[in-house]
């Protein structure tokens, strides 16, 4: 096996280069060496690129992604040499009292596959092989015969289980949910949303293309450029407002436009990144409506079964939301189509 491998490298923001670098080895008792055989571009991949999160210079990105196991450490014991298996994008360490009390998200540790010294210094999975540490927690294994497709269980590592936590933690059968977004992560939502048994879900965006993408997954698309949110969600709502609204963008506009349209004693479920210190809401509005926020790092580990089942019963099809099958070789080109928003979801393939 060659010691050396290809990799997309953030050299410094808007310069991403495929560039061949040393191919990583096993060093922990839990790690394992997979062979990454897809991986995508996510929009947590783009504050890096834009220069929204200073990383050092050389830095591998990439954090959705699945392979072939291919070395195993001693400590390893539910998966081995041959296995196929998807990661979650987040590693946590298992032990700490965070994760003892199911929290995943909130452990100390916890580390993020290509986003630098910062977030726990893992490279990244948009290369040939990736090094996963406490692989046992992070990694689970493909079935052998895969009923639904090897890109829909892709997205159980991050987007889709990002949008499915979202709205599950927040969800009571028969509720209606608005989703602020129809991008990745918000098409994620609305899906699961469906799924769960939401009364109604409506989806907000301004681009027509992904509206017509949430009405084909059993969204009712409204258009922010055509008509006011707020009232589109009373009309479709009987005047109460939605009771569970997702802002699956991270702006300071989205969370807005989620404070109006919450009905009284609502809650708005947060899987958008934000990186603003701070910024204006009707606090007190929201608080004599009785509004919940949820917020946080999406509980990846605790949720990826659950989402691998729906997926396999044919209730997710994340994979519909793929606009751009490239090879790594490609991934210069892949970043600045995703960057000016030309693309929905962009795969790589190592291996082409």
């Amino acid at each position: 096996m060659s010691k050396t491998m290809r990799a997309a490298v953030l050299r410094a923001p808007y310069t991403l280069e495929v560039l061949d670098v040393p191919r990583p080895t096993v060093t922990e008792p839990g790690d394992v060496l997979l062979k990454v055989e897809k991986t995508a571009i996510c929009g947590t991949d783009l504050h890096p690129y834009e220069g929204r999160i200073e990383l050092e210079s050389d830095v591998i990105l990439g954090h959705e992604f699945l392979g072939t196991v291919v070395e195993a450490g001693p400590a390893v014991q539910q998966l081995s040499p041959g296995d196929r298996a998807v990661a979650s994008c987040v590693v946590h360490c298992g032990h700490c009292r965070a994760c003892r009390r199911f929290d995943p998200a909130r452990c100390a540790g916890s580390r993020i596959f290509g986003l630098g010294i910062a977030l726990g210094g893992l490279d990244g999975a948009q290369s040939e092989y990736v090094v996963v540490p406490n692989a046992d927690l992070v990694l689970r294994r493909l079935p052998e015969k895969i009923r639904s497709s090897e890109d829909d269980l892709l997205f159980a590592g991050d987007i889709m289980t990002t949008g499915y936590e979202a709205v599950r933690r927040a969800l009571r059968p028969g509720d209606t949910v608005a989703v602020v977004g129809a991008g990745p992560v918000g098409l994620c939502a609305a899906m699961s949303a469906v799924a769960l048994g939401a009364e109604k879900v409506i989806v907000i965006d301004l681009v027509p293309e992904r509206l017509a993408e949430a009405a084909a997954v059993g969204a009712v698309p409204v258009n922010a450029a055509e008509s006011d949110p707020y009232d589109a969600v009373l009309d479709l709502t009987e005047w109460r407002g939605a009771d569970v609204v997702i802002d699956g963008v991270g702006a300071e506009s989205a969370l807005k436009t989620a404070c109006r349209v919450v009905a009284p004693g609502g809650t708005i479920s947060i899987p958008g990144v934000y990186l603003e210190e701070s910024m204006e809401l009707p606090f007190g509005e929201l608080w004599l409506r009785g509004v919940s926020i949820l917020t946080g790092v999406a509980n990846i580990v605790n949720h990826m079964d659950e989402v691998m089942a729906l997926t396999e019963a044919g209730r997710l099809t994340p994979s519909r939301i793929t606009s751009h099958r490239l090879p790594l070789t490609r991934a210069t080109e892949a970043y600045e189509l995703f960057e000016q928003r030309q693309a929905l979801k962009i795969i790589l393939d190592p291996q082409a």
